[in-house]
């Protein structure tokens, strides 16, 4: 039977239903990546399934074991391109995988001139950080300036940078699919909350289950192999001019709101993916 080490710093429902599955089909042990210490290169496991929330921390424990050859979801180089905004965006755009414009700044000044260039309104992300946090609208110059300046403050390098966006107008909703071992495993649409434009599930949006058309389902799958990834969701918007366009990629995907919406249970596709890749 593999040895799986299950690598995670908070046990969220997610990581309670990999854990019941994994146990079913493999020696698995829970690794915590916050407590415990990781030997580079050394350990004894066949497969590690990486889940910290800390995208550093992921991609730092999937890196250890990495460097003991053992098979690793996702690897550090995915989790990395996936966890900063700024390297998918540029990863996808050498993929030609299209996505809504956006600029890098660093500077009020230079997001003042990015938001010209796009026009208002624009949004305005920090390249680190889930659940829509750090992320605005903003409508004018003066609003743009006040949170550029604002953000100058912040004391991590990655959130004092900035992307600014175009602002796509979804009527409030995206598109999330998840991706397996080059499949397509489903989507579901995401529907922002009242008085909230962004569709995140964390701040309030609910969920049904969305049928991928074959243009769909070809963009996330190359959103997946332009990072590399075995097991990730793609956030997806559709509009009316230019089609669907990708707005994110998650290397450590939460899958709560997938599997109440589809009732297809990622835990058990991935454990049965990660034993079938084990096998070769």
């Amino acid at each position: 039977m593999p040895r799986v080490a299950l690598v995670v710093d908070v046990v969220r429902m997610e990581e309670r239903m990999l854990l019941d599955v994994l146990r079913s089909r493999a020696e698995t042990e829970t690794v915590d990546a916050g407590s415990m210490p990781l030997e580079v290169g050394s350990n004894s496991f066949d497969a590690a399934v990486i889940r910290p929330i800390s995208m550093y921390r992921a991609a730092y424990a999937a890196a250890s074991f990495e460097a003991a050859r053992v098979f690793t979801v996702n690897r550090s180089e995915t989790i990395m391109l996936a966890g900063d905004k700024m390297l998918t965006y540029a990863r996808l755009a050498a993929a030609r995988v299209p996505t809504p414009r956006s600029f890098y700044a660093s500077s009020p000044q230079a997001a003042l001139k990015a938001a010209e260039k796009l026009g208002y309104p624009v949004v305005i992300k920090a390249p680190l950080g889930s659940w829509g946090r750090l992320v605005s609208r903003v409508d004018n110059p003066v609003e743009l300036e006040q949170l550029a300046r604002l953000r100058q403050g912040l004391p991590c390098s990655q959130t004092r940078s900035m992307i600014v966006q175009e602002y796509l107008d979804t009527g409030g909703s995206d598109i999330r699919c998840i991706v397996m071992a080059g499949s397509l495993l489903g989507c579901i649409r995401r529907i922002a909350g009242s008085g909230e434009w962004r569709s995140n599930v964390a701040l309030g949006a609910r969920t049904e289950a969305y049928n991928a058309d074959p243009a769909l389902e070809d963009l996330v799958l190359r959103a997946a192999a332009a990072v590399k990834g075995f097991f990730v969701s793609i956030d997806v918007f559709e509009t009316r001019e230019r089609g669907y366009l990708v707005n994110e990629v998650n290397g450590v995907p939460e899958f709560k709101g997938f599997y109440r919406a589809t009732g297809i249970n990622p835990a058990v596709r991935l454990a049965e993916a990660l034993i079938e890749e084990l096998k070769r």
